[in-house]
Order: C-alpha cells, then structure tokens, then sequence
C-alpha cells in the first residue's frame, strides 16, 4: 500500500490547490478558479465547480481514488474543547451545544468531529470532577454533502473533509513522531486570497490564533490601480513581479500590516507561554511565493521562514509551501489503508 496514489486539495477564494503523489514524490498544482466561482467561502454555482474539477481532473490527468479536502476557514469552526469526562455517546451528544455560540441555526444541523489530547495537567484529585480536552470542529451537514456531491461529480471520492487546523496538527504530528525529543511548537502562517490566517500549534493542539483581514486580493487591487489593468492581469503582473511592481509602496503598505499584526500574536504567545520559543514560521498559501512579503515577516518578526518539507516526517518528501496543506489532505485520507 506504500505507494497507493494519493490526492489532497486546498481550496481557496482565488485558487484550488492540487497535491498529488507519484512515487516517493509529490506533484504540484494551483488552478485559478474561474471568475465568480467562489465569493467570500462559498462555493457559487455547484454544477459550474463540478464542470470546473471535471476538466481540471482531464487537462491534468489526475487520478481517480479517494481524496481528502481542506475547507475553507469561514465554513467550519474548530476550536479547544475541555469538557468533564464521559463515554463517546454522551459525548457526540453534547459536542454540538459547545458551538452554540458560533453557529447560525440549531445544533442538529451541523456535523461535529474530534480529536482527542493528550493530558498536560496533574491527575484530578480525590473530589474534583475529571475532565477531557480535545480539538472540536462543526460544521454544516448540507454543507459537507454538497462538497461530496460536487467532488463525486467532478470524478474524485472525498474520504475526509477537514479543517485547516486539523491538517496542521497532523503535519505537526507526524514530524514529532519521527523526530520524538524535539520541540513540538510551530507557527503556521497562511498568506492567503482574503485574509492572512496566523496558528501556533502545540503538538496535538491550537494553543492560539487569529485572523487578519489583509491577504494578496488587497495586493491585485494595488496592482491593478498603479499598472490600470483588470483583476486578471494584476493577478498576472503581481506573480511575475512585472515592472518590480511588488516594490511599491503601497505594497509595501500591505507587507508591513500583515507584519506587524503577526508580531501581535507572536509576542503575545511568547508572553502567555514565557518558557516556549519559536524557532520560525512556516509560510503558506499563495502569498508564500511573494518574495518581498517574506522578507518583510522574517524582519519584523525577527524569526527565519522554514521550508515546510521538514515536516512531512520520516518520508523527506519534498513539500512545496503553496500545496502543504493538500498534501495534508491527501496524507490523511489514505492513512487508515497505510496504518
């Protein structure tokens, strides 16, 4: 089963993220998603996805098997949980009321999953009620029977469906397991089309995050405005670097918000947990290839950018930024046939 094909994709605002194994190797793609496909987390018009994946699957020649899918952040919510001890049906049970406070809805319309943590604190004592922290998601059930209808017409089985988080503490743990006795805290930063998405992993938890409104849609419109060109182009000029545009100032501007709002949350993981250091930060998404933008966070934040293949454990399959995290996708949906 080692060399099982497998598949993963990320999929963005601006571009869908293909990771594809061959051999001992991985193969790369990022497709632009037609215009008005995807507008704000939300897939627009389904049956225009499933044409889109169909063709993608054709022009690529992608292979057929079960796949695994990163969704986008604004549609599921994964959080800590700590919850007092109890048998899994009671749990699974429960687990939905602690989204109350997130979802629009009621409860039972949306699908809860978990991953249980490690204990880190002393056993309770004699009295005190014991309890159980684990990493929750929710997410909607007619949201993830849509991903599976779209997918399923496109020509792939989706086998697991997961949040961006999960994928990042399943890289986190895999490099842990074959590297045991080495630190167990990352920092993933996801450059991405919206927003610039910051997490500090923990071994097998979020320990902190934060969402910044800022991300590469804000660079096309810079770009656009300074060269007078249209979305398309400016998405063109901006990866070519055309005419040094990514220079500017007003691009700057941008690098040195997203810094800045980053260093934020670094110092203030550094202050909360005082004896923990960092020893980079792992760039991710579409923005990981704007080389002034990794300067400028490498600068501030006063931490190195570290190749993201270090983390794929004892394979030392090499790992490109931008698929990272469909290469987690595709791990992770065939790990139950390798394990």
């Amino acid at each position: 089963m080692g060399n099982r094909r497998k598949i993963g994709f990320d999929l963005g605002n601006h571009s869908l993220k293909i990771a594809v194994s061959k051999g001992d190797k991985w193969e790369y793609h990022q497709v632009l998603l037609p215009e008005n496909l995807m507008e704000e987390d939300q897939i627009t018009m389904p049956h225009a996805f499933s044409a889109f994946l169909k063709k993608t699957k054709k022009e690529l020649g992608l292979p057929k098997g079960e796949a695994g899918l990163i969704l986008p952040g604004g549609q599921v919510i994964c959080r800590l949980v700590t919850m007092p001890r109890m048998l899994e049906s009671q749990l699974l049970l429960n687990l939905p009321y602690e989204f109350s406070d997130f979802i629009r809805g009621e409860p039972h319309q949306y699908h809860c999953d978990y991953a249980m943590c490690r204990p880190t604190g002393p056993e309770p004592e004699e009295g005190e009620e014991a309890e159980m922290t684990m990493m929750a998601a929710a997410v909607e059930k007619r949201q993830v029977q849509e991903y599976v209808s779209m997918f399923a017409a496109g020509g792939f089985h989706l086998k697991r469906i997961l949040p961006q988080e999960m994928a990042l503490i399943q890289l986190v743990e895999a490099y842990t397991k074959a590297h045991p006795g080495e630190s167990e805290e990352f920092c993933f930063i996801d450059l991405g089309y919206l927003s610039t998405r910051i997490f500090v992993v923990q071994g097998d938890r979020i320990k902190t995050t934060r969402r910044i409104p800022a991300g590469c849609r804000q660079l096309d419109s810079v770009v656009a405005d300074v060269l007078n060109v249209d979305g398309f182009l400016a998405d063109s000029y901006k990866r070519s670097n055309y005419q040094g545009i990514l220079e500017h100032p007003r691009c700057v501007e941008i690098y040195e918000h997203i810094a800045v709002e980053a260093l934020k949350l670094i110092n203030f993981y550094h202050f909360t947990y005082r004896q923990n250091q960092l020893a980079g930060v792992y760039l991710l998404g579409g923005g990981a290839a704007i080389a002034p933008l990794r300067k400028m966070l490498e600068e501030t934040l006063g931490l190195p950018a570290l190749p993201v293949e270090g983390l794929m454990g004892a394979s030392g399959q090499p790992v490109d930024n931008i698929g990272a995290l469909a290469c987690a996708a595709g791990l992770i949906a065939c790990e139950e046939e390798e394990g």
